[in-house]
């Protein structure tokens, strides 16, 4: 029987900015507290093969900004460290699941209804395609290493 050859899976990443009325630890409280709790069984409901956040500290961007002028060395110019607050990441094996997830009354009555006064609902930003990891568990994998001679300096 011929193996069958496996989709990655899809994934949608929508990337959230936190209302600038709201302080940055209140508002990490209320989305991990209030607001996860409220979607994650609509977002079960409909199929979505796997669900992530991804939180991102001005703490933690401040201090690896300061790496990266430090490390990029004078290549850094034009690396921005990107100002959004979270992110919330579905994957799917078919898009469809996510088109009927954002279209249940439940997720505008149940989730956008109360995003109102803690997410910026004037803008966000979305990612989509497929993910390829390429070193796990301390071993690379996905790819066969190549090996290339180091450039000499042209003086």
């Amino acid at each position: 029987m011929a193996e069958q050859e496996q989709k990655p899976l899809m994934k949608m990443t929508v990337l959230h900015y936190r209302n600038p009325s709201r302080d940055e630890k209140t508002w990490t409280e209320w989305y991990l507290k209030e607001h996860v709790p409220r979607f994650v069984p609509i977002v079960h409901k409909h199929g979505i093969d796997r669900f992530e956040l991804y939180m991102t500290p001005s703490e933690f961007k401040e201090q690896f900004k300061t790496d990266l002028e430090k490390y990029k060395g004078g290549s850094s110019e034009g690396w921005n460290m990107a100002p959004y607050d979270a992110a919330t990441i579905y994957w799917v094996t078919d898009p469809q699941k996510v088109r009927n997830m954002l279209s249940d009354p439940d997720w505008n009555n149940k989730v956008i209804a109360f995003e109102k006064d803690w997410i910026d609902q004037s803008r966000a930003d979305v990612q989509l395609g497929f993910q390829t990891t390429f070193i796990e568990g301390g071993k690379i994998v996905n790819t066969a290493t190549k090996e290339y001679d180091t450039p000499v300096n042209q003086s």
